[in-house]
């Protein structure tokens, strides 16, 4: 079986532009809050085709792919799937867009000091902030439901503390993929450094 490789922050910061191509896999809304400076792709983890994306890119199975996330579990999920397709040249940036922060990578958004700036009042509520205030606000209901109405209400708190906690361990989170959705977390794609793509089985 076909086994991915890893690259850590500053071996990708020292990598030719030429030697391979960096794909981001996190969320539209999550690029825009904060992305490298550097040529790459996104296209999120769960519309990931990896046969469409290396036909797509003209890319064959012995290409340098390198593929990012927050801090590397994405990437490692969207690396098993390009293996099994028999892709043999696919790297996890280990410890994602926070490891490459943390180095100095440049990176960019309104997430970033520079992004905040010059977003000034306007900056937007970051996509894990969202989370919270909506996980606190179910859970704070159900509680409150469970003191008033009827304690079982309290499978409420008890079911977003689950999510949460399957959301720490697996960087999977449902109610994160919900707000994507919401009218006001809509993102325009960002063409200055790289391009966002939606699989071709969406583009026919």
């Amino acid at each position: 079986m076909i086994e991915y490789k890893t690259i850590d922050a500053k071996a990708l910061d020292k990598l030719d532009p030429q030697q391979g191509l960096i794909l981001d896999v996190r969320t539209p809304m999550e690029h825009a809050e904060k992305r490298l400076q550097r040529e790459h792709t996104i296209v999120p983890l769960d519309e990931l085709d990896p046969n469409d994306f290396m036909g797509h890119h003209g890319l064959g199975k012995e290409a340098n792919l390198y593929i990012l996330c927050r801090s590397g579990k994405r990437a490692a999920q969207a690396a098993e799937k390009f293996t099994a397709c028999g892709c043999n040249n696919i790297h996890v940036i280990d410890g994602g867009i926070l490891a490459c922060e943390e180095i100095g990578m440049p990176v960019e958004g309104h997430d970033t000091e520079h992004g905040a700036k010059a977003a000034g009042t306007r900056r937007p509520i970051s996509l894990e902030r969202q989370v919270r205030i909506a996980a606190g606000s179910i859970a704070a209901t159900g509680a409150l439901l469970a003191l008033i109405i009827a304690p079982v209400f309290a499978v409420i708190p008890l079911f977003v503390g689950c999510g949460l906690i399957f959301a720490g361990i697996t960087e999977w989170c449902g109610m994160a993929l919900l707000l994507t959705k919401a009218p006001w977390n809509r993102q325009t794609p960002v063409k200055a450094c790289c391009s966002v793509e939606t699989p071709s089985r969406n583009q026919e």
